[in-house]
């Protein structure tokens, strides 16, 4: 009687063993089947921020955000979960591979740099840009968030953060911008202004007073503003924040500078934008705009 109690035993433990197995098999499974898809690059609306919490041999895990720009930079924002409250960040610019399915990220040295992307999923892969197999394969799964604007007074901007970056944020180069909604894009279009600070912008002789252009190559800006000529960087470490910096001008002197100077103010306090229906609003914070800007001819 003894004996066949523990062969029961035995053969429940194996079954529920297989089954567990099993079910471990088919989530891997699951994962595999959103990647690897040829043209994701085109199939996919990629762009946006994508969470979860991958494993980790010496933490709880891992919770990651990597974020992807429709002008090819990426950014990355971990935390090592029962290892303190440090955040860790890397910035950068991203290819994808020959197939169109696969990101690759530069500035990353003896770390997983290659992502395959899916709808709403980013996979990341092993050193050798292959899928992670075995019982926590399919725990290297990051899911697309809704979209929203970052606030410069989230908790997370709260706690200590390490830039993994070997240069500065202001220095990334932009190599290339995808179609934004409408039929212009944001960057490599010249901009007309048409009201600053709530008030329109009167034109001389359909001349536009104040232009802005974003140049895709080499994250440049440079713009017209009445009188002088600006120019300097512009990065945009998410999908909806944008920031100028490191702005110079020409020195002419003409009448009427107010509105010059307006415009250089509007440019170091944009911190967002919003680009429909062939309207671009650059702005400050989530809802105050500053300035509005339509395709010039």
């Amino acid at each position: 009687m003894y004996k066949k109690t523990v062969l029961v035993l035995a053969l429940l433990a194996l079954l529920t063993g297989c089954q567990k197995q099993t079910k471990e098999d088919h989530q891997a499974k699951t994962a595999t089947q959103s990647i690897g898809i040829a043209h994701a690059n085109k199939l996919f609306n990629y762009q946006g921020s994508y969470k979860g919490v991958l494993p980790c041999s010496d933490c709880e895990g891992i919770e990651m955000c990597v974020t992807l720009n429709e002008n090819a930079t990426y950014a990355i924002k971990s935390q090592y979960l029962g290892k303190g409250n440090k955040i860790f960040e890397q910035h950068g610019t991203f290819s994808w591979n020959k197939s169109g399915s696969i990101v690759v990220f530069d500035n990353i040295d003896n770390a997983p740099n290659q992502y395959a992307v899916g709808k709403n999923t980013l996979t990341q892969l092993d050193l050798e840009g292959k899928l992670i197999t075995g019982s926590t394969g399919n725990h290297y799964l990051l899911t697309k968030q809704k979209a929203t604007i970052e606030s410069t007074a989230t908790p997370e901007l709260e706690k200590p953060v390490v830039n993994l970056n070997n240069k500065i944020v202001s220095q990334t180069v932009i190599k290339q911008v995808n179609p934004a909604v409408g039929k212009v894009t944001l960057a490599e279009t010249k901009w007309k202004l048409i009201q600053l600070y709530g008030k329109k912008v009167k034109h001389r002789n359909n001349t536009p007073v104040c232009t802005l252009k974003l140049n895709s190559k080499d994250g440049r800006f440079s713009a017209y503003a009445g009188c002088n000529t600006l120019g300097g960087n512009y990065v945009m470490p998410s999908t909806a924040a944008i920031s100028f910096s490191n702005s110079i001008s020409t020195m002419m002197v003409c009448d009427k500078m107010d509105t010059e100077r307006r415009f250089s103010k509007m440019l170091g306090e944009t911190e967002s934008y919003t680009l429909q229906d062939n309207i671009l609003q650059l702005k400050k914070g989530k809802k105050e705009v500053l300035a509005t800007f339509v395709p010039s001819k």
